[in-house]
């Protein structure tokens, strides 16, 4: 999945500069591994013969956990401002579970897909971005478990919803051709992804602090 989207990256970031002007132009690309935190958030779940189940979710991110989190970006940048399109890899885990929602979970992704509008200033990158959600949920609910497929390619993703985000990033190290960044980022998004019989609706607002490694070219 993840490669599927890269490959769709760099081939809509392509078409996209053949329509631009190449002088002083440059490509970046960006792999930055971290850690995000989210809040206690609304909780929805509806389910046909059962009645709506309403909590506020408590989850744990498991950013160090086999998928780790991380964000992979394609960027080009012309006289200090850019455009890129990003994957962030979020993955939430209800902690609060009961004996009616018994498992809960969006792990292989709260995938977030975004464009975004970078603005540069020495070593400081102000970004803006706008996106998709795309899901990938697990759950055990009233006893029905969830069968992980269908939806995009019958592995088990959905396109789920909306996304925006903020961020700054400031680069430690920065030459001709390499950065070693650092980033804070707020992320808020929704997504609707299915269940048993229904689906659960899943507002997300995210904290993220990520540093990786950039190549220029």
């Amino acid at each position: 999945m993840g490669i599927l989207i890269l490959h769709i990256t760099i081939l809509l970031l392509t078409i996209t500069s053949n329509a631009i002007p190449q002088e002083n132009r440059f490509w970046q690309l960006e792999l930055l591994p971290g850690i995000a935190v989210v809040p206690p958030m609304p909780l929805k779940i509806h389910q046909t013969n059962h009645q709506d189940l309403s909590i506020t979710a408590h989850y744990q991110t498991k950013s160090l956990q086999l998928p780790p989190y991380y964000s992979y970006r394609l960027s080009t940048f012309r006289h200090n401002k850019g455009w890129s399109l990003e994957m962030n890899h979020l993955k939430i885990h209800l902690k609060n579970t009961s004996s009616e929602i018994e498992q809960f979970s969006v792990s292989h992704g709260y995938n977030q897909l975004f464009i975004n509008r970078h603005f540069l200033k020495n070593r400081l990158v102000w970004l803006l971005g706008a996106g998709a959600v795309i899901g990938h949920p697990e759950s055990t609910i009233h006893g029905q478990q969830f069968e992980e497929k269908g939806g995009l390619f019958n592995d088990g993703y959905y396109l789920a919803g909306i996304v925006i985000q903020g961020a700054v990033q400031y680069h430690l190290i920065q030459t001709t051709h390499f950065i070693l960044p650092v980033e804070s980022k707020l992320s808020i998004g929704y997504g609707q992804v299915p269940v048993v019989d229904g689906h659960a609706h899943v507002p997300i607002i995210a904290f993220h602090l990520l540093s990786g490694i950039g190549g220029k070219l």
